[in-house]
């Protein structure tokens, strides 16, 4: 009996050392891909926006809008035109998107204000909210509004373009988006 367990564990380890030999079965090539597959397979894909906007694109979608505003609007109180849109960028990186847009107010009146240009441009912005979004690239933060009455540059209305984003997408309201809004400086 003695004989019997001094041999049950030399077994146990001859068994267990076998099963930890360091050949391998599978081809040093072949263990790379699959350890690079596996790599791949824990990364998130992510939607990147167009890198390059279509700028153009954006100005006549956004005067589309603009142009079939209520004809009332257009006679008692002004006409609004996109006049450009560009995305400035500091030390490389772009993060604004600029909006040019000129004021003509009906009767010779005195009505092109930035906060009323800013909630026109806006509207505008929200109708056609997807196609806007898939030309904006990732980087950009802030969204300026520049506001002219004919060719002089009367101010600049901003907010963060997080916020307009979750405004166009319902997640917050125009209170909201109202109370974050701010007067700024020219990009």
């Amino acid at each position: 009996m003695k004989r019997v367990l001094f041999v049950v564990p030399i077994v146990l380890l001859v068994i267990v050392n076998a099963c930890a030999s360091n050949g391998t079965l599978v081809a040093p090539p072949l263990g790379t891909a699959v350890g690079e597959t596996q790599t791949a397979s824990v990364w998130t894909a992510t939607v990147s926006p167009t890198p390059d906007p279509n700028e153009s694109k954006i100005v006549e979608w956004l005067n589309a809008e603009l142009s079939s505003a209520d004809a009332l609007e257009q006679t008692v109180d002004a006409k609004y035109q996109v006049v450009d849109v560009s995305f400035p960028a500091v030390n490389g990186l772009v993060t604004a998107i600029r909006v040019d847009v000129r004021c003509e107010c009906a009767m010779g009146g005195q009505c092109c204000i930035p906060e009323r240009t800013f909630v026109v441009t806006v509207g505008s912005l929200k109708k056609r909210a997807g196609k806007i979004l898939e030309q904006v690239p990732g980087t950009v933060n802030e969204l300026k509004v520049v506001c002219y009455d004919h060719l002089t540059q009367v101010g600049v209305m901003s907010a963060s373009w997080m916020d307009v984003k979750e405004y166009f997408l319902e997640q917050i309201n125009g209170y909201q988006l109202g109370s974050r809004v701010y007067r700024s400086s020219v990009p």
